[in-house]
């Protein structure tokens, strides 16, 4: 960032303490910051250097090796999306507050990436995606070439730098960030692979717990944020996402004093007021966002929730756009 910042005459290190991160924060890769502090600090970076695809920029600065030591975990699985689902998985080691899933229609498949956290990630979203998208070329190849490229984002004045490094398929304002590919591109064999090397890399796996430290609770939570629309998340589906047993899960939830079901309506509950209070959304987006069949489905758990309708709680709370 800071040498990003350099070239537009920018002092990066008051960007870095107005965000309060220390100025020094990049000589220490290895140190664990608050994401909202970054994603702000990316923002105003963005804004004082005039600049709109800071993030997209940013991105080319980094490589493969910026995973640290997910990089060797997943440079050995034997085809493509072993090693992007091995990323995916043991991503919290690295950044605890991104969610890299993968959903599989048919023959397309769906890489998206979410930050679950508040507070805007414009080009902190930027970044994922890019990094997820050269991840995905590192390992199918130079000739790679994805059906959609996803951005949740306005489009902005100037999309060349995004053209350069997408492509074609561009889509902005999109209902979330991320790639679109054919299956048969993750079908394919890792060209980098070195099987004998592969169990040293389990070895370290089974000694390394993603999101160690984190309550079970709060995994949970997170995994909903991002996935309830697949109208998949299940107790088990969960519990696969985060590689134990439904058992497992259920005992760890337990534990701490909560279910799956609690969270899942906890997790409901929020993102309903969210958009309610904060826009003009249709309420049919609103329950495909939290997973459910359909609008008359949504509008009766809410009803049974907040003792009114979806539509007279947003006349009461919304605030218009």
């Amino acid at each position: 960032m800071t040498a990003l910042c350099r070239s537009y005459g920018v002092d990066a290190g008051v960007i870095l303490r107005q965000a309060g991160l220390p100025s020094s924060i990049e000589s220490q890769p290895d140190r664990r910051v608050a994401v909202t502090s970054v994603n702000l600090a990316l923002e105003l970076a963005a804004l004082t250097c005039g600049c709109p695809d800071f993030g997209l920029r940013l991105s080319e600065l980094r490589g493969f090796s910026n995973l640290g030591p997910i990089s060797l975990l997943a440079r050995d699985e034997p085809t493509v999306g072993d090693a992007i689902r091995a990323i995916a998985k043991y991503l919290p080691l690295h950044n605890d507050a991104l969610v890299v899933t993968q959903e599989i229609y048919d023959d397309i498949a769906v890489l998206r990436c979410d930050i679950v956290v508040a507070g805007t990630k414009t080009q902190a979203n930027d970044i994922a995606v890019a990094m997820q998208y050269r991840i995905l070329v590192n390992f199918a190849g130079p000739l790679c070439r994805a059906e959609q490229i996803c951005l949740s984002r306005p489009q902005p004045a100037d999309i060349s730098k995004y053209r350069e490094v997408f492509g074609q398929s561009l889509t902005f304002d999109a209902e979330f960030d991320g790639i679109v590919v054919k299956t048969s591109v993750l079908d394919q064999p890792n060209p980098i692979a070195e099987a004998g090397l592969r169990p040293y890399a389990s070895q370290f796996l089974r000694m390394s717990d993603p999101g160690h430290g984190a309550p079970a609770a709060e995994r949970v939570r997170r995994l909903l944020e991002t996935l309830l629309s697949n109208r998949r998340c299940t107790a088990s589906f969960i519990a696969t996402q985060l590689g134990v047993s439904r058992r497992t899960l259920t005992r760890a939830l337990e534990a701490e004093g909560t279910t799956f079901l609690a969270l899942l309506d906890q997790t409901r509950t929020e993102i309903a007021r969210r958009h309610l209070e904060g826009g003009d959304r249709p309420l049919s987006e609103i329950a495909d966002l939290l997973g459910f069949s359909s609008q008359s489905a949504f509008s009766t758990w809410f009803l049974r929730k907040f003792d009114m309708p979806p539509r007279q709680w947003r006349r009461q709370h919304g605030v218009r756009p």
